[in-house]
């Protein structure tokens, strides 16, 4: 399930972004304040966030003090969306911003076209880099392997899935419906090509859940 972190002081609109947000299947951490923010941030936890959406105007700092701390796409929110103020969001590494009001369509398209574009390409950090739009795997020294339809679905189902376990049922029933040559055999056999292509002999990026399936260790070694 990806992983979202909102920061907003506004109980209600902070409660209502909550609950609409988990009801089209997101994990959210509401804060209500930076103070809030911190002790989430340094609270040891093995979540991993994929975008934030936050509040420029906090009782106890600017959501722009956050935006400098994180390191993944932020949208920030603002009833003074003002030339200045978006300047001010893109120089420090905001990626859209959103005026209040607004209707919650318009975050729910703004964070899935931010989210399908991350995970687009990913630079491991054994200098391998996935291409899922180009449908390549490149290796740092630059020899590059086009991957075949089950190799490239299995692969981004994995990634956009993370960090869930996915089952070699719901693989096969998502990716392959009636495709009578797929098997969990065929499954595992492009498990075991991609790790090869992906150099990955420890399994650190493709994990195995020993009679259930695979996942992906979004997060650890990917940017």
């Amino acid at each position: 399930m990806i992983s979202l972190l909102i920061v907003e002081d506004d109980n209600d609109l902070g409660q209502t972004l909550l609950s609409q947000l988990q009801d089209v299947g997101y994990d959210v951490t509401l804060c209500r304040s930076h103070k809030e923010f911190v002790q989430v941030i340094e609270n040891p936890s093995d979540k991993k966030y994929s975008a934030a959406v936050i509040d420029i105007n906090l009782p106890d700092a600017s959501g722009f003090s956050i935006v400098k701390k994180l390191q993944i796409p932020t949208i920030l929110m603002t009833a003074l969306n003002t030339p200045e103020n978006r300047l001010q969001g893109l120089e420090i590494g905001a990626v859209d911003f959103i005026p209040k009001p607004f209707l919650f369509k318009e975050l729910h398209i703004k964070l899935e076209r931010i989210l399908k574009s991350r995970t687009q390409q990913l630079s491991l950090a054994n200098g391998i880099i996935i291409d899922l739009l180009g449908r390549t795997i490149e290796e740092s020294g630059g020899a590059t392997t086009f991957l075949n339809d089950r190799e490239l679905k299995i692969l981004q189902f994995l990634i956009e899935r993370s960090p869930e376990v996915i089952s070699r049922d719901e693989i096969l029933n998502h990716l392959f419906g009636e495709d009578d040559s797929a098997s969990h055999r065929s499954i595992d056999n492009v498990i075991v090509k991609l790790r090869q292509l992906l150099k990955d002999e420890n399994h650190e990026y493709i994990k195995s859940a020993r009679g259930v399936g695979y996942q992906w260790a979004r997060g650890k070694h990917e940017s």
